[in-house]
């Protein structure tokens, strides 16, 4: 919240640096803060949809309360058969083999409607690259920008990396649409941070959607 000094509107930081005095507190930077809390470093920044607490370091730190990382949903979560509805657009319309092409998605939140939307955004489609159409107003809107990535490309790529710096929203890939098993992998991007999401954060994903994230995290502590 601004704050008057001396008739004048105080206006937000753009970066904080904090000391955590709570379990909860309130984000006030207008772009994102650093937190230092019981369990390590962490960055957090908000919008309209979601605030989000993701680690940049952890490490045990004494005397500092917990703070819970994640994502705090403002608006309801998303319903699985959005997911369902771009899994079925993705795969009538990618093609296969030699005649694959990328595919671009938003979610938004339509105020009016009081409910989640998507559109496919595309400008420009490729077997490895497509281009969103960023003069859309959905696209400045979205919260959740997805795109289709060829069979086994089961990883964001430097291009993605490229694309996505500079933006506060959740990213997506899915993959082998085609495919008894397609998968998909979500991370949140706090402009210049990017960290791996479960897809349960957002939403439930359809039953024949696999979400690598979480077969990773299991097999990390099968592996411990």
């Amino acid at each position: 919240m601004n704050e008057k000094i001396s008739g004048l509107i105080a206006l937000p930081k753009f970066v904080e640096h904090k000391i955590a005095s709570a379990e909860t507190e309130s984000v006030t930077a207008a772009m994102y803060e650093y937190l230092l809390a019981a369990g390590g470093v962490f960055i957090r920044a908000k919008r309209r949809e979601f605030t989000a607490c993701l680690p940049l370091c952890e490490k045990k730190i004494n005397g500092l309360p917990e703070v819970a990382s994640g994502i705090v949903w403002h608006k309801p979560k998303i319903n699985q058969s959005l997911w369902q509805h771009i899994f079925e657009h993705a795969r009538a319309n990618s093609g296969t083999g030699g005649d694959f092409r990328e595919d671009v998605y938003v979610v938004y939140w339509n105020e009016n409607l009081g409910d989640w939307l998507w559109n496919p955004i595309s400008r420009t489609r490729s077997l490895a690259s497509t281009l969103a159409e960023d003069s859309f107003t959905e696209y400045g809107e979205a919260c959740i920008e997805l795109h289709t990535h060829p069979p086994g490309a089961i990883h964001f790529s430097g291009a993605d990396d490229a694309d996505e710096r500079g933006k506060f929203r959740i990213f997506g890939i899915l993959i082998d649409v085609h495919s008894d098993a397609p998968k998909i992998r979500f991370r949140c991007g706090i402009y210049d941070f990017f960290a791996p999401l479960p897809a349960d954060y957002i939403s439930e994903m359809p039953a024949e959607i696999v979400d690598l994230n979480h077969v990773e995290m299991r097999l990390r502590k099968i592996l411990q």
